[in-house]
């Protein structure tokens, strides 16, 4: 220790504040084997990155769920106009389509009545008619009923009604006495 007047040694509580050397001034350059930063510290644009890049961007999704949305009605309505054209069409030939349709009552004396229906549902009859009878029709529509019905006079006896598509027997029924009626109907379209 000195004995010096004013100069006390380093750290002792006299001293008002640290004082420099004389000629010393702060360093400019970076410090020894740490990095090269700019004067004031961190470089502009925040801490640095460390090797990782901006994060990517998320794709929104809604876009290509609408459009799959879209997509799906749209190939929807399409099967929906194709059926709905397919099933007009086929109408449209069902009910232009004729079918020919062959009446057959057979029976004992004469039938009373013959009723039969006949193109576009027409409903046509015969009376007092003479056994064996037969009639031949074409029927159309949408919708291709046919029925005859045949009854017998007072004096009875057997009467059947038949109802032929071609060569095939769409119906038949007998029936006998006194004013007996037989009944036939069908669907010639089938």
């Amino acid at each position: 220790m000195s004995d010096e007047p004013g100069h006390q040694p380093p750290g002792s509580p006299q001293e008002p504040h640290h004082r420099q050397p004389p000629g010393w001034q702060p360093p400019t350059g970076p410090p020894p084997g740490g990095p090269a930063y700019p004067q004031g510290g961190y470089p502009q644009g925040g801490y640095p990155q460390g090797g990782y890049g901006p994060p990517p961007k998320k794709r929104k999704v809604w876009p290509w769920v609408l459009g799959g949305v879209l997509l799906v009605m749209v190939l929807g309505i399409g099967a929906c106009i194709a059926l709905i054209g397919t099933a007009v069409n086929e109408v449209d030939k069902e009910i232009n389509r004729t079918v020919a349709v062959t009446y057959q009552v057979d029976g004992t004396g004469q039938a009373s009545s013959i009723t039969y229906s006949g193109r576009g549902g027409d409903v046509a009859q015969d009376t007092d008619v003479s056994l064996p009878w037969t009639k031949e029709v074409s029927v159309d529509g949408i919708v291709k009923a046919v029925t005859v019905t045949a009854s017998a006079g007072a004096d009875g006896g057997e009467i059947t009604c038949r109802i032929l598509v071609g060569d095939d027997v769409l119906a038949e029924q007998t029936a006998t006495g006194p004013y007996a009626s037989a009944s036939c109907s069908g669907d010639a379209g089938r």
